[in-house]
């Protein structure tokens, strides 16, 4: 009796274990120098209590791209971050099965050592103007629409090199951005 008892409780501890998120330190992921600033290279979307879904659902309140963030923590379940110009905290809730990548290609993606004024470099002011705004529009460039939206959830749009990427714009809504060549012809709310 004493041996199966040690051997479910060995079981239990091994599921506790396998079923813990790993943590991960995005200052060494992104290979962050001392005194470097980091910012976000696209658009987020969070709701009133700063959480973000990693596939990036367009529902809430915009982050812009280009804001100066310092990290909190980070597992592989989670990152939460601080706005800097107000302290907000955000987290984002890293969901592997929708994004099919691993969470350090994720944190390399999304946080960045360019500013906003870097990352818009070359944008005409009214498309700049739309893109704060989380708007995507016909005669937009691949890398306006990674701005706006960021980059299509993988179980959607498994490489960024085809002609249709597809985002949630809400829960159960899909909006598919068409290019042709490197320019947006179309966008569809489906």
């Amino acid at each position: 009796m004493k041996n199966r008892c040690f051997v479910f409780f060995a079981f239990m501890l091994l599921f506790a274990v396998a079923g813990c998120a790993r943590v991960v330190i995005p200052e060494e992921i992104i290979q962050m120098p001392e005194f470097a600033s980091v910012y976000t290279a696209y658009n987020l979307w969070y709701d009133k209590d700063g959480e973000i879904a990693s596939e990036n659902i367009q529902q809430g309140t915009i982050l812009p791209f280009g804001t100066k963030i310092e990290f909190k923590d980070a597992n592989t379940d989670r990152i939460r971050f601080r706005r800097v110009s107000d302290g907000r905290e955000f987290q984002i809730n890293y969901n592997i099965n929708r994004n099919l990548v691993p969470i350090e290609v994720f944190i390399k993606r999304l946080f960045v050592f360019r500013d906003e004024k870097d990352l818009a470099m070359g944008v005409r002011p009214v498309i700049y103007e739309k893109i704060r705004r989380g708007i995507v529009e016909k005669g937009m460039t691949r890398s306006e629409v990674l701005l706006a939206f960021g980059p299509p959830p993988a179980m959607r749009t498994p490489s960024e090199t085809v002609d249709t990427w597809l985002y949630w714009s809400n829960e159960g809504v899909t909006k598919r951005v068409v290019f042709f060549g490197d320019k947006v012809v179309d966008v569809i709310e489906l």
